[in-house]
């Protein structure tokens, strides 16, 4: 083999080699998950808690990848869950809705249990999970709607439609 051919040689196997680097020869590996948004406020002091009822955002999962570093959206790849589902769900695709029938707040998570092995040794994996805050404002004033008075008609004993305060 001549110098030149050696050399190209050399060069190419050093550009393969630095070309495998950045992957260090690992999986990409989940090592955390950002929910957007971080919170999320339905309703208003004003407004009673069951009209907030229906009431929905839709909820991003972002998840933070290593080797290489690179965020992806894994809101479809993750398991949603609330804690408390008299306040606010999730469905399975991340679109949180307020049920309208309690006010607080709620813890809301998105989970991955990664799954893998590596180097064909058994694993259990590793549960990664992000979470967010949902808040129901809780009703503390009017509504805003007129609501009648009450209306009262006194009439005496016998008197027929008289009103007893009629004059005569």
């Amino acid at each position: 083999m001549s110098w030149k051919e050696h050399r190209a040689f050399l060069v190419t196997f050093a550009v393969l080699c630095l070309a495998g680097l950045p992957g260090c020869g690992h999986d990409q590996e989940l090592t955390d998950i950002n929910i957007q948004p971080s919170t999320e406020t339905f309703g208003s002091a004003n407004t009673p808690v069951n009209e907030d009822a229906g009431l929905s955002v839709q909820l991003r999962a972002l998840g933070d990848y290593i080797h290489p570093p690179v965020v992806k959206d894994i809101t479809d790849q993750v398991t949603w869950a609330s804690n408390d589902t008299q306040m606010v769900t999730v469905s399975p695709t991340g679109l949180l809705t307020a049920v309208g029938l309690s006010c607080g707040s709620s813890l809301v998570s998105a989970t991955v249990n990664t799954n893998h092995s590596t180097g064909g040794i058994s694993s259990s994996g590793t549960v990664i999970t992000g979470y967010m805050t949902a808040n129901v404002v809780c009703f503390t004033g009017s509504s805003g709607k007129a609501t009648p008075a009450p209306t009262f008609a006194l009439s005496r004993p016998g008197a027929g439609s008289q009103p007893f305060f009629a004059r005569h």
